[in-house]
């Protein structure tokens, strides 16, 4: 036995022993009488145990006075179990976090809540482990029982030897709700972000694919990072085929990447770029034409992009194509008309005028055209004109110049002189007359007759022209399907 427990057995027997020490004195035994004597001489050696024991609890009371305030300093709820439970120490931010004071956990009033009895078992299960040497951390979500606010808490929980020498269980709760809400809102807020981003994105996406033109959205390596619905359709690729190609990819021949990077540079540089493009579509091998806007943009994390609009406008190109076919073009024929035919005719005269060279206008007339309006009908007089316009065609040399003058008049210009322009009229009077023409009635026999005018230095093409038709008006006085040359003209 320690002097400790002695002593406290002592104190506890002596009231009892020094009763049954008066008892005996009042009718003792001589045995009695030498037990309280010997009792009398014990006293001192007693009286120093006593005062050795106190000063052991005396400093056994003063190190738990500055553990209590020790772990009262500690800013999370901090607390000391023995085997089965029973906390021996708390710190005031436990009995705070509890809604109790220390004097009642301590009572056991926190082990017995109703609430409690929940997560007891699994409290105890874990201080067993820790007891055996097991350390535990761990991170919990729960709500205080007497508020219901939300708490986030790390808890660590290691094996201590208490001031009387036994094993205990010295836990920590550090509160993290502080940090755990913030990292939520942040979050949800960089949720909220990227759910604005994507809605942005695709409004962006659905906003352009209602857009006719071609958009095409690069970044600053020239690879596509959003295309429209009509970019998809003309380049006969998916939205995630496009996503991602350079400007050398979408390239459809040499050069045209490496103009298309170089602009995209500028583009980013500040500069903007308006061009118009000729090319054929990808998917269809049609011809078509572009006006191409590339400007510098901002997507929506400040990064520069280069947005490029392709606006087509074959329809429009076609259509003044169109026009300027029609108004160059005889609409029946296809052959020159009048128009053209006398700007071409002038700008050949002019240079002959300026640098030499033979010229001779020819102008051919059908033969009784009239009569064929009359006895076939005018679509058959239409096709009449039709395919003489194609055999004049197809004997005229590049050089040469040739139209419709008007009704069923057609006109040459022709390099060279008379003699060369008569053995062409001629040709081309024997290929009408000898080979019938093709009509809707059936085969047709049609002859022309012509005339020729060699131009002359300072001629105006209505001075040629007058000199042709009188040759012509000479071939049909004559008897017509024949071709004569103007008159010489007179000296002097």
């Amino acid at each position: 036995m320690t002097p400790a427990a002695l002593v406290r057995s002592l104190l506890l027997a002596l009231p009892a022993m020094l009763v049954a020490g008066a008892c005996v004195l009042l009718d003792a035994p001589a045995g009695a009488t030498a037990l309280v004597v010997g009792l009398a001489a014990f006293a001192p050696t007693l009286n120093s145990l006593t005062r050795t024991e106190r000063r052991r609890t005396a400093a056994a009371e003063r190190s738990r006075e500055f553990a209590q305030v020790l772990i009262d300093a500690i800013p999370d709820p901090t607390y000391v179990k023995q085997q089965g439970g029973r906390y021996v120490m708390v710190n005031e931010a436990f009995a705070r976090y509890h809604g109790m004071s220390k004097a009642d956990v301590l009572a056991g009033q926190l082990v017995g809540r109703a609430e409690d009895t929940a997560n007891r078992a699994l409290s105890l299960e874990e201080d067993e482990r820790i007891l055996a040497g097991a350390e535990l951390r761990k991170e919990e979500h729960t709500q205080r029982h007497h508020t219901g606010e939300e708490v986030f808490r790390i808890i660590s929980k290691r094996r201590g030897v208490y001031l009387d020498g036994k094993p205990v269980v010295v836990g920590i709760d550090h509160h993290i709700t502080e940090w755990r809400v913030a990292e939520r809102g942040h979050k949800q807020a960089l949720e909220r972000e990227v759910q604005l981003r994507l809605r942005t994105e695709q409004f962006v996406q659905d906003l352009i694919d209602l857009l006719p033109d071609a958009i095409y959205i690069k970044d600053a390596q020239s690879r596509l990072v959003m295309v429209n619905a009509t970019a998809v359709r003309l380049r006969g690729m998916s939205r995630e085929e496009l996503i991602g190609l350079n400007a050398m990819d979408l390239a459809p021949r040499a050069g045209v990447g490496e103009t298309s990077l170089l602009e995209d540079q500028q583009v980013l540089r500040g500069e903007e770029i308006v061009k118009e493009e000729q090319s054929v579509l990808p998917v269809t091998g049609e011809e078509c034409f572009r006006v191409v806007f590339k400007r510098r943009c901002f997507d929506v994390d400040g990064q520069p992009v280069v947005v490029s609009i392709q606006h087509y406008i074959t329809e429009w190109r076609q259509a003044e194509r169109e026009l300027n076919r029609l108004a160059q073009e005889d609409a029946l024929t296809g052959i020159a008309n009048r128009r053209c035919f006398s700007a071409e005719a002038q700008r050949a005269m002019d240079t002959a005028e300026r640098h030499g060279g033979a010229l001779t206008l020819l102008l051919v007339d059908v033969d009784h055209f009239k009569r064929v309006n009359d006895q076939h009908g005018h679509n058959v007089g239409d096709e009449v004109l039709v395919e003489l316009a194609r055999r004049l065609r197809a004997v005229l040399r590049k050089s040469d110049l040739g139209g419709r003058w008007g009704g069923e008049e057609f006109i040459a210009l022709l390099h060279g002189g008379p003699q060369a322009a008569l053995e062409f009229a001629e040709r081309l009077r024997g290929i009408v007359a000898d080979t019938p023409f093709p009509t809707a009635t059936g085969p047709l026999r049609v002859t022309l007759s012509g005339g020729c005018a060699e131009y002359r230095p300072g001629d105006s093409l209505s001075s040629l022209v007058g000199r042709a038709d009188e040759a012509l008006y000479l071939a049909k006085s004559e008897g017509r399907n024949r071709v004569r040359a103007e008159r010489p003209a007179m000296p002097g």
